[in-house]
């Protein structure tokens, strides 16, 4: 990548020719020596650079990363952890990520996976030895040279999260790191306990990418990954027959029956070299457990994931993935792109793949939500009815929450899906098509059950909330959509399915009535929201499954990307295309259109970092180019209010806001607060819900703290099977706020 303005031209006196890669802890740049030798150059992004926390951090990084310098890694070759700065050159090594190769060239073949899997457990073997856990061993990390030579063709790099034994840095509570879904499962629920058989599994699920093409726990987004980690069996797919007994022991979910790296060496070397003499399926040679010494255990840092050279890394909290959909590096490539759509799709997509085993336990404590979970009122910090602000509280209104999640027996299901609304919150599982709670107690104002016949890949989203009409998947479990009353329950219409997505817009609802899948071309329909009459029909082909958005005074837009290329504003009641723009040039996801303006966010290197925004007048279409201080995760369409747009960075946990007219960062939030939802503005403050499910408010401009709300859930020790991010931001009803959260809903008075 070339250099950009910003960037330094010399580092501790190596001159920076190009960037190698960006992430969200520093920059990796080219850099040469005076006598002309080349060096990858970490140099630290500069708002860690007055942290003393981080610098401690980052020299413990240094220190791990010269103790394992050797052979099979990237030998540390200068480092100042001290400079304004802080920098870390090591050796450059000229070659391509396992990730880039299997993206570019397919998996591997025999000779080469066995050479693959022999060079990283000696690598592991000396990481080891000097009392070192990588903690991160990923795809990205790891790099095969350029043809290969008798000193090895695998070099593992970037120990930014490993850790020595003997180390000081201790992990803040709750706080793990790595790269779901090639952490082990111990990662996430006993992160203290981490040692190097953590290792040893991320080994096992590199070598079934690299034969296969994806990881043994394959899925749409790393919330779904960590369970699959935790709960399920590996998939190993084309996986050679000699690898999967020892595969599947490296594999296991208690680190005490994997085998250590020294143990895995002898196993691979005594592999035969060529596949025709395999050994014959089922068996393998023999996995010695008395062979090797008793190797080191780490300790688990409290400090974010390196980012050299490519970022597939995800910062968990209490144990729970805090990335939605597509930080995996298993699939590298255009289709990675296609992951970060809308957010209610994506929601859509996950709940079709885990309610299927979590519904049955979620209704069923729905059903008892009323009687047993409405939290009583408090009178103190902020949380009781005196509190309120900028209007009076619903008449009988007390703070409440209710619990929506699966009992003991099944503690990592999805709960139920809900959407706040002035007239109350409106949820739905599996068992129950619609339910209503009070918007003033938390309790059941009524119900619509759901029918009980069995239907395969039945999935539900959020309930659509559009002027006291209610959206949701069909009772009758055909996948069409019903139509209720928010305030009766009634049931207004129903559309038979199955169908697609649904989604209120414009004033009309637009309903692909064909099922998502691999086509680019679909049909849609628009409806009257209230009495369900068909107002218009068309075949659209769209790189998009959600091509359409709001435009102004009844108006939608939508993104022909991959069909005729442009962006159209069309009639919403009649369909009829009014006008057409060219999208700006190039891989760009059009995140959000607001006031007849379209924001684009632009894919840095097709990995689903973005560097940029573009900004689009979509009448005249002239755009413009918004640069960002540092590489973010827009895993969620930004929220745009006034000449300010505020970005969820899903892989920092941060907030960005940026100045649309000047183009300048405003500001951006403090990752010690670990933000949790998207955001919502209203009434000149800016609001998150935070993981112990208290809400903040920050001011708009400064992003500066007005105040937080009690916690309304006991989260202390909670793990990342019950705690989980949301995609719904806070709702501010007149000085009541509502929120949702992994635990369940909860009502709060506004903080004064």
């Amino acid at each position: 990548m070339t250099l950009r303005e910003s960037d330094p031209r010399s580092v501790g006196g190596y001159r920076i020719e190009s960037r190698i890669g960006t992430g969200g802890m520093g920059i990796v740049y080219l850099g040469r020596s005076a006598s002309g030798r080349a060096v990858a150059v970490k140099v630290v992004h500069t708002r860690y650079a007055d942290d003393a926390d981080f610098r401690a951090r980052f020299r413990q990084e240094i220190a791990a990363a010269r103790r394992v310098s050797g052979a099979f890694t990237a030998p540390v070759v200068d480092a100042d952890p001290d400079a304004p700065r802080p920098w870390m050159a090591t050796a450059f090594v000229p070659g391509r990520t396992l990730a880039q190769r299997v993206a570019e060239s397919g998996p591997l073949d025999w000779p080469a996976l066995r050479r693959l899997g022999t060079e990283l457990a000696e690598a592991l073997r000396e990481i080891h030895r000097v009392g070192v856990v990588h903690r991160d061993l990923k795809p990205s990390n790891v790099l095969l040279l350029e043809g290969g030579g008798d000193d090895g063709a695998v070099r593992v790099i970037d120990f930014g999260i490993s850790r020595a034994a003997s180390s000081d840095v201790r992990t803040q509570t709750g706080l793990v790191m790595g790269s779901p879904p090639f952490m082990a499962p111990e990662q996430f629920s006993r992160p203290r306990e981490v040692g190097p058989a953590v290792d040893v599994f991320s080994l096992a699920a590199v070598l079934v990418y690299a034969a296969t093409g994806h990881s043994p726990f394959e899925a749409e987004n790393a919330y779904l990954a960590a369970y699959n980690t935790v709960h399920s069996e590996p998939d190993l797919g084309a996986l050679p027959e000699p690898l999967r007994p020892l595969v599947s022991a490296c594999l296991a979910k208690e680190p005490e029956d994997r085998p250590t790296s020294s143990e895995v060496l002898d196993a691979l070397a005594a592999l035969p070299e060529d596949v025709s003499h395999e050994v014959p399926a089922g068996e393998a040679p023999p996995v010695a457990r008395d062979a090797a010494p008793e190797e080191a255990a780490g300790e688990t840092p409290g400090e974010e994931p390196g980012d050299v050279p490519y970022q597939d890394s995800v910062t968990v909290l209490s144990g729970t993935t805090a990335l939605p959909s597509g930080t995996s590096s298993a699939r590298p490539g255009p289709q990675a792109e296609r992951r970060r759509r809308s957010r209610r799709l994506w929601t859509a997509l996950v709940a079709a793949a885990v309610l299927g085993t979590a519904g049955a336990a979620s209704a069923a404590l729905l059903d008892d939500a009323p009687a047993s979970t409405v939290g009583e009122a408090g009178e103190t910090d902020g949380t009781g009815p005196r509190a309120a602000r900028g209007g009076a509280v619903p008449a009988g209104w007390k703070p409440w929450h209710v619990t929506l999640e699966p009992g003991k027996d099944d503690p990592f299901g999805m709960g139920a899906a809900c959407t706040p609304d002035s007239l109350g919150v409106f949820c739905s599982s599996p068992q129950v098509a619609l339910m209503r709670l009070s918007p003033a107690t938390g309790r059941v104002d009524w119900t619509k059950p759901m029918s009980e016949k069995e239907v395969d890949g039945f999935s539900l989203g959020e309930p659509v909330v559009h002027d006291g009409v209610v959206y949701v998947s069909s009772a009758d479990r055909s996948q069409g959509v019903d139509a209720y009353d928010g305030r009766t329950g009634k049931r207004l219409w129903r559309l038979k399915g199955p169908v697609g997505e649904f989604e209120c817009l414009g004033g009309v609802l637009l309903v692909r009535l064909d099922q998502l899948g691999p086509s680019d071309t679909a049909r849609y329909a628009a409806y009257d929201p209230r009495t369900g009459e068909e107002l218009w029909r068309r075949q659209l082909t769209s790189g998009s499954p959600s091509p359409f958005y709001a435009g102004p005074a009844r108006t939608l837009y939508a993104d022909l990307r991959g069909g005729s290329g442009g962006i159209a504003r069309l009639d919403a009641r009649t369909g009829r295309t009014l006008g057409t723009v060219q999208a700006p040039k190039g891989d760009l996801w059009l995140a959000t259109v607001h006031d007849g303006t379209g924001y684009y966010a632009r894919w840095e290197d097709d990995t689903g970092v973005s560097a940029a925004f573009f900004v689009q007048d979509l009448d005249s279409g002239k755009t413009r180019r918004v640069d960002f201080p540092w590489s973010v995760e827009p895993e969620a369409p930004p929220l745009v209010h006034g000449d300010t747009m505020y970005i969820f960075d899903y892989g920092n946990e941060t907030l960005l806001a940026l100045d649309l007219k000047r183009g300048k960062p405003l500001w951006t939030s403090s990752r010690d607060l670990r933000i949790f939802s998207e955001p919502a503005v209203h009434d000149g403050r800016l609001y998150v819900v935070l993981p112990d499910t208290s809400v903040l408010a920050l001011d708009p401009r400064t992003g500066k703290e007005i105040g937080r709300t009690a916690p309304s859930f006991d989260t202390e020790g909670r793990s990342f099977e019950e705690l989980s991010p949301s995609s719904v931001p806070p709702l501010r009803v007149g000085g009541v706020l509502y929120g949702i959260s992994g635990p369940g809903v909860f009502s709060v008075a506004d903080v004064p």
